[in-house]
């Protein structure tokens, strides 16, 4: 039998089922389609075109080392589907289920109809732990974690030649984007160190993961860093998981468990928010509680570019977009705070936010990233409201201004008690330390208490709009569809699993 392995979002050898399952039927054609039209969507990239061109010549050679290297084509999948299909005697398609955006979702729809129209069998095999055509919630988690307790795949040792395929580099035309440069080479993470990530994690990184996942100077190096591996499915979070579970049985009882067993427990969130894109796919354009449709229509486009370039004058909101512009990753804490100060504070609407911070991160996971960007809006109503102040994440999180001073240099000579509020500063002082307010560094864009003022104030008003029991059938639904349940107790070592993370994608 001569099987076709799509690969996708899912760019590795080992836990790769249709992979693993293919070969043991017999020959296999595996198919990379560089996808035009999907690059060109509005939550799409150079950035996240660069890692991911990267990871599939990974996987190339990975697979010419089994003895077939990988086909890689251009062009609408369906249509290279169907030439595949008359090239080769194709008896199957095989891949792994996709929880995309909706361009990828109804691309497969297409491919789903190609498919019947020629007879030929499609096969999509679950790489997360989300449920498709899940019909009931309350017994999400158990199943979730079958699947991720579940024994993984097997690279093949070997693959029979069926064409000879040379890295076809000039099918790697980029796309003509402009919207966000390319990260900083030497800043930004790249396809082939997932090993050496790993490594260092296990080895010396993860000791102080608990203790520094929300320290703006340090969160960068106590992370794992293996969110875009996991985004574009070199790594599998099923491999992940286990893995992690073996590294704790091994550690005695201490801080380095505890804070390994912290990321442990942020993993185990991972599918819970991909699940909800895969139920709603519609979240990723409509607000979880259709009520807050048309909150914030009053979109002021010189605060969006203010916050979407680091100059909104708020030292930590800066720093953190600047380091999100450079490197093409950010930390949860810092993530949460971008979006909340753009929904709150400057009152914009979520989803040009979204589309430009999907833009912005190299580890772009659509099923984590709509369901959170909502959560920090305020548009699920089953999540409480959080309201950053960027004053006090400044001096709790960056007390001594490293963080600041990296990513916003011509604050860099401000003593720490300027530092954080630069709009305080004299006019002889910014003469003295040679930052000229409104010229160097911009003055804030809107005044912070006022504006958390005026937006409880607006959420308020909002709310009263509606009956009590509108809301309160809204939150039901979102809470039946979308909510965690409770959950089992886990057999692990430690218990530091309480606390839910804001952004899943900070692993």
């Amino acid at each position: 039998m001569l099987t076709l392995v799509w690969f996708k979002r899912d760019l590795r050898l080992e836990d790769h089922e249709p992979l693993a399952l293919a070969a043991r039927q017999g020959a296999v054609l595996p198919v990379y389609i560089i996808e035009p039209d999907y690059w060109q969507q509005p939550d799409t990239s150079l950035r996240q075109w660069q890692f991911n061109q990267d990871a599939v010549y990974l996987l190339y050679q990975q697979l010419k080392a089994l003895g077939q290297p990988l086909l890689v084509r251009r062009g609408p999948a369906t249509r290279v589907l169907r030439e595949l299909t008359r090239e080769f005697a194709v008896q199957q398609i095989v891949s792994h289920q996709e929880t995309g955006n909706l361009w990828t979702y109804q691309r497969d729809q297409a491919v789903a109809r190609l498919c019947h129209e020629l007879g030929l069998p499609w096969r999509q095999y679950r790489q997360h732990a989300v449920q498709r055509c899940l019909s009931d919630r309350d017994q999400w988690f158990l199943q979730a974690d079958a699947f991720l307790k579940s024994p993984t795949f097997q690279a093949p040792k070997f693959l029979p030649l069926l064409v000879d395929a040379p890295w076809p580099q000039a099918l790697w035309q980029a796309p003509q984007r402009r919207e966000l440069p390319l990260c900083q080479p030497q800043l930004c993470q790249q396809a082939d160190a997932l090993d050496a990530t790993l490594q260092s994690f296990w080895l010396s990184r993860s000791k102080n993961y608990q203790r520094d996942i929300s320290i703006a100077a340090k969160a960068g190096h106590s992370c794992s860093r293996l969110s875009p591996y996991l985004a574009y499915g070199q790594l599998s979070l099923r491999q992940l998981q286990q893995q992690t579970y073996r590294q704790i049985k091994q550690l005695p009882e201490g801080r380095e468990q505890q804070a390994l067993a912290a990321f442990f427990s942020r993993l185990r969130w991972h599918c819970h928010f991909m699940q909800k894109l895969e139920d709603e796919p519609q979240i990723e354009f409509v607000p979880m509680n259709p009520l807050y449709q048309g909150m914030r229509d009053q979109f002021e486009p010189r605060l969006f570019q203010a916050w979407q370039c680091g100059e909104t004058g708020y030292p930590m909101i800066d720093a953190a977009m600047r380091c999100l512009l450079a490197t093409g990753w950010l930390h949860f804490r810092a993530r949460a705070m971008l979006v909340a100060f753009a929904s709150y504070q400057l009152w914009l609407d979520w989803r040009p936010v979204a589309l430009h911070l999907a833009r912005c991160f190299t580890d772009y996971e659509p099923g984590i990233h709509y369901p959170q960007i909502q959560m920090q809006a305020g548009t699920t109503s089953i999540n409480p409201n959080r309201m950053y102040n960027p004053l006090k994440q400044s001096l709790q999180k960056d007390p001594q201004g490293q963080f600041i001073r990296r990513w916003c240099s011509e604050l860099s000579r401000l003593p720490n008690e300027w530092l954080h509020q630069p709009w305080l500063l004299p006019a002889t002082l910014q003469l003295q330390y040679g930052m000229r307010l409104d010229v160097d560094y911009p003055a804030p864009v809107v005044d912070l208490q006022q504006a958390t003022r005026q937006a409880r104030s607006r959420l308020s008003e909002w709310h009263g709009r509606f009956a009590k029991t509108d809301w309160q059938q809204g939150r039901e639904a979102v809470r039946e569809r979308h909510a965690s349940r409770k959950r089992p107790p886990e057999r692990r070592p430690t218990a530091a699993n309480k606390q839910q993370p804001q952004l899943l994608l900070d692993f």
